[in-house]
């Protein structure tokens, strides 16, 4: 479950080097003019184009701290047992990006390791019309495991939080998404990552990526209607279907299973779809107590969980944590089922953001505030196949959902929230010049 705070759909994506653009023209891939861009920093090549501060390339195309001995600055976990902890930092921050448009919501998600005791954390700030920056907001504190107490006594894992009480003048951050007041919204921004390990200790956090979504906001009034079925043909991708209703009553600390973990249980969706070498190591669900099955979907409520939110569907959190799993990930919006389409045909099923009224898609059976559902194809008529874990079995997790109203209840209640997880080798659809995203 996870509801998003205001209103944006896709139109470019830019690479880091390659200077911001707005949004391309409306055109019939698209339900709405709405502008918003992408920016990625994919491993070491477009990380070098950011500010180093003691960091060096490792591993794999990754970012990594220096030897120890640096300087230190300590932490206390708020979950924790109240002690602070020394730590080492190294610091990546990106060039200046200029979007081409006043900012009202940013979003960004990042690609991480973090052995135990380490973690990182991610931070935006804007620069607004008059040339003054607003503060860094921190998007997330992020660890990959939960050990928070090692048997030998060394440093454990942080509890991954969002973090509260950030709100000011220029803006206010819900959970993971930065949104601008009226008036102070940016024109440019930076993000930065900085990565922490206990202080003398040799192991580190490996960044190889980090995405910022910037967006301009447009009422609702800006959906134009049903998009166009481009795609031509029916295709479906071999994606499993797991029911989060199987899991009613498990983990009550982690939400309990249920409505709560329709995010984790789409991400697990996609995760398994790419083959075992991309699944949750055997040793990692032992352990695991999950009477009717699917082990894998508490595992990554678990591991997703937001001490802060208290909740399992923090946007980034999720795409985090299948990166864990040697998955490229991101969160972006599209402004449209037919820009869906191109992620299908390229072998990459999405997991998408909605909410809606029973009335609004009676083809459901049910209405939500929040919930998240994962696109696996399409059929000849161009209705999307949706694995909807709110299903009461994995053999009812497969429906065909009517276009006109997946599309709209999709752009006008998250404007295109999507989850984007496929391996390297399974590349991201080919950029259509004013139709698609230039990834």
């Amino acid at each position: 479950m996870r509801a998003t705070t205001a209103a944006l759909a896709a139109g470019a994506v830019i690479a880091p080097t390659a200077g911001a653009a707005g949004a391309a023209p409306p055109d019939d891939t698209a339900t709405s003019g709405n502008k918003i861009t992408t920016t990625h920093w994919q491993g070491i090549d477009d990380l070098r184009h950011g500010e180093w501060e003691n960091l060096r390339p490792g591993a794999r195309g990754t970012l990594g701290i220096r030897d120890a001995g640096g300087t230190t600055t300590a932490y206390t976990d708020p979950f924790g047992d109240g002690s602070a902890v020394d730590y080492e930092t190294g610091t990546w921050t990106s060039p200046v990006v200029e979007t081409g448009y006043a900012v009202d919501e940013s979003l960004t998600s990042w690609n991480a390791t973090t052995p135990t005791g380490t973690w990182v954390e991610v931070e935006f700030r804007g620069r607004k019309a008059d040339g003054a920056w607003t503060k860094w907001f921190v998007m997330g504190r992020w660890a990959s495991g939960a050990d928070f107490a090692p048997e030998d006594g060394s440093v454990g894992d942080i509890h991954r939080t969002s973090l509260d009480g950030q709100n000011d003048a220029d803006a206010a951050l819900y959970t993971d998404t930065f949104v601008a007041r009226t008036g102070h919204e940016p024109e440019a921004f930076q993000t930065r990552v900085t990565l922490y390990r206990p202080a003398g200790s040799t192991a580190t956090p490996r960044l190889s990526g980090v995405t910022t979504m910037t967006n301009e906001y447009l009422p609702d009034s800006a959906y134009t209607g049903t998009s166009d079925f481009t795609l031509g043909r029916a295709v479906e991708l071999d994606v499993p279907g797991y029911s989060q209703l199987i899991h009613i009553g498990e983990y009550p600390e982690f939400g309990g299973g249920g409505q709560v973990w329709c995010s984790p249980t789409s991400t697990t969706m996609i995760q398994y779809s790419y083959g075992k070498k991309y699944r949750v190591p055997a040793d990692r669900l032992e352990g695991i107590v999950a009477p009717n099955g699917d082990p894998q979907v508490a595992h990554a409520a678990i591991n997703a969980w937001d001490y802060t939110y208290e909740g399992a569907g923090n946007w980034p959190f999720n795409t985090a944590y299948a990166h864990e799993y040697g998955l490229e990930t991101f969160v972006t919006r599209l402004r449209s089922l037919a820009e869906a389409e191109r992620f299908i045909a390229a072998g990459i099923p999405l997991v998408v953001s909605i909410n809606f009224a029973k009335e609004e898609m009676p083809e459901a059976g049910y209405g939500t505030d929040g919930h998240l559902v994962t696109i696996v194809g399409f059929t000849a008529d161009g209705d999307p196949v949706i694995n909807d874990p709110n299903k009461a079995t994995d053999a009812d997790v497969r429906n065909v959902y009517t276009r006109e109203n997946f599309e709209r209840v999709w752009q006008t209640s998250t404007d295109g929230i999507a989850y984007v997880i496929h391996p390297h080798d399974v590349k991201l659809p080919r950029n259509v010049p004013g139709a698609t995203p230039n990834w």
